[in-house]
């Protein structure tokens, strides 16, 4: 506003200017002229072009007197009438024009500050509202971050509960697995489930003759058993058990000599045909032998992949399958051994 009414002086400053040197080119002064003559010269110079010379702001009868003498005073005025009406028709002119819009400079519409005497425009890098004003980009990047934060802290969690779930020992009711039986050992001592008390023991059933599931299995066991006697807390707390659900042939020497190729600490059991299928039973073992086999024929015994995980008490634990290895065996019984001892319990 300051910009616009020093404009507006100035304006009227130059259209007094250029009215006092058509005056004085006319020889006439300027006080001579009545009021409403200055009036009408001057709204001429405001609602009209700038003349490219003095003489283009007076009448036309005056600027055709003025080129053939110079020294010629004006004699006769306008009629103040029509003074008058050159005035209004001038005004109504001049007010039923729109006035041009101008446009903000930048001293407008950005704040200034001063430093050592010199104006500088500061300029704004940021709008002031909208989402990419200061506050806006504040709140998306705080937003951003808090999501990051939180999907990362809900994968850890979900990843540590997976984990735990893999890791955790549950076990559902209890399987009628196990129970009363009695068998030979490979030293002809009887052997029942009484001597499987106070010690954790894991049992596979099996025979001598078997070439290949057999002997995996049982590597397997003893990799298991190194495993947890190379840990003090479960050093010597399980006993490894073979029975074999292959009667005829497997006697109690041969049961021996079988074992010698295995962990030392196992104990292998055989017995009657009739002691063997009621052991199996007790345990939910299945096996078969060929129906027609002649002299010493060689065959094979069909029969389940497990090993059973029996506590001290003798009450059935776990049944660890085929696809189960060596290093999952040793961590779960020893996850059972811990269990165990934490309730003041020893081996």
């Amino acid at each position: 506003m300051r910009v616009v009414g020093t404009v507006l002086r100035n304006s009227r400053q130059i259209c007094t200017g250029l009215v006092q040197h058509s005056l004085r080119i006319q020889g006439t002064s300027y006080a001579a002229v009545s009021q409403s003559t200055r009036f009408a010269m001057l709204n001429r110079a405001y609602t009209t072009d700038p003349p490219k010379s003095p003489k283009e702001q007076l009448p036309k009868n005056e600027a055709v007197k003025n080129e053939t003498s110079n020294t010629e005073a004006v004699k006769d005025e306008k009629p103040k009438s029509e003074a008058a009406k050159s005035d209004n028709v001038k005004t109504e002119s001049a007010q039923g024009e729109k006035p041009k819009e101008e446009k903000p400079k930048d001293s407008e519409r950005f704040p200034s500050r001063t430093f050592g005497g010199k104006s500088e425009t500061k300029e704004r890098l940021f709008p002031e509202t909208g989402p990419l004003s200061l506050p806006g980009i504040g709140i998306f990047l705080t937003t951003a971050i808090g999501l990051f934060v939180y999907f990362n802290y809900e994968k850890e969690r979900v990843g540590r509960e997976r984990k735990e779930r893999m890791n955790r020992v549950e076990t559902v009711g209890t399987a009628d697995i196990g129970g009363r039986f009695e068998l030979v050992d490979q030293d002809h001592q009887t052997f029942t489930e009484k001597n499987m008390l106070g010690k954790f023991h894991v049992v596979y059933f099996g025979f001598c003759h078997c070439p290949d599931i057999c002997p995996e299995e049982m590597d397997k066991i003893g990799d298991a058993l190194d495993l947890l006697d190379a840990n003090a807390y479960t050093k010597d707390a399980v006993q490894p058990v073979f029975i074999s659900c292959d009667p005829q042939r497997d006697t109690p020497v041969e049961v021996k000599s079988y074992l010698k190729q295995f962990h030392s600490k196992f104990i292998g059991l055989t017995g009657s045909v009739e002691q063997v299928r009621t052991t199996c039973k007790a345990y939910r073992v299945y096996f078969s032998k060929p129906p027609k086999v002649v002299g010493d024929q060689d065959y094979l015994v069909d029969h389940a992949i497990y090993t059973y995980l029996m506590d001290p008490d003798g009450v059935f634990v776990e049944v660890y399958g085929k696809d189960k290895n060596a290093e999952y065996m040793a961590e779960d019984i020893a996850k059972r051994i811990k269990k165990f001892k934490d309730t003041g319990r020893a081996l």
